[in-house]
């Protein structure tokens, strides 16, 4: 399908794209501190590097499966091979058991059986370290709301002046603190309904 190709296509050449004068592909440290750029900087690449470092996590968990798989399908067909070569030793005073059979597979197969082991074991360290540099922006995603939400708290605070009853003065009219306070429930509600 087009679409996919090209989805795919964007997505991977996001890591060649410069944010703020860093590469994604680069993974630099300070992409994740949003005391390093400006806010602007930090929102505007958030969405292309949630979908660039996503798309990373997915292939390498697929990667990760197919070798689980290959090694599956490997493992029954030597099974079966060493299977057969001890049961073709059989005399009628010896009968193999599953440990027989398993020290034969093992035996012969013990330099393959660790080469698989460790692109596996490689291919689950490349998925667990994406897995976490992709939960470490999931994470900035919220650390940005939350930045944005005070950013703004203090913008619409600092456009009205605090009355010495406790009550503040926008716009020409005087608001009591008590329908303050439910103004900003409201709000809060409403960002919670779209999180």
């Amino acid at each position: 399908m087009a679409l996919v190709h090209n989805v795919k296509a964007t997505i991977e050449s996001l890591g060649q794209v410069e944010l703020s004068g860093i590469k994604l592909e680069t993974a630099e440290a300070k992409l994740l501190d949003v005391g390093s750029l400006d806010l602007d900087r930090h929102v505007a690449m958030q969405p292309s590097a949630i979908a660039y470092y996503g798309a990373m996590k997915k292939e390498a968990e697929r990667n990760l499966a197919m070798l689980k798989r290959s090694k599956d399908r490997w493992e029954k067909k030597q099974w079966a091979l060493a299977k057969a070569a001890v049961l073709s030793g059989i005399t009628a005073q010896w009968k193999p058991t599953l440990a027989d059979i398993e020290a034969r597979f093992i035996t012969d197969n013990e330099l393959e059986l660790e080469s698989r082991e460790k692109s596996i074991d490689k291919a689950q360290e490349e998925v667990d370290t994406l897995d976490a540099w992709y939960e470490a922006w999931r994470q900035k995603s919220f650390a940005l709301q939350q930045h944005v939400k005070v950013d703004s708290d203090e913008r619409w605070n600092a456009s009205g002046s605090i009355m010495g009853d406790g009550s503040e003065q926008s716009g020409g009219k005087v608001i009591n603190s008590d329908k303050l306070r439910e103004v900003r429930d409201i709000m809060i509600k409403r960002r919670g309904w779209r999180s």
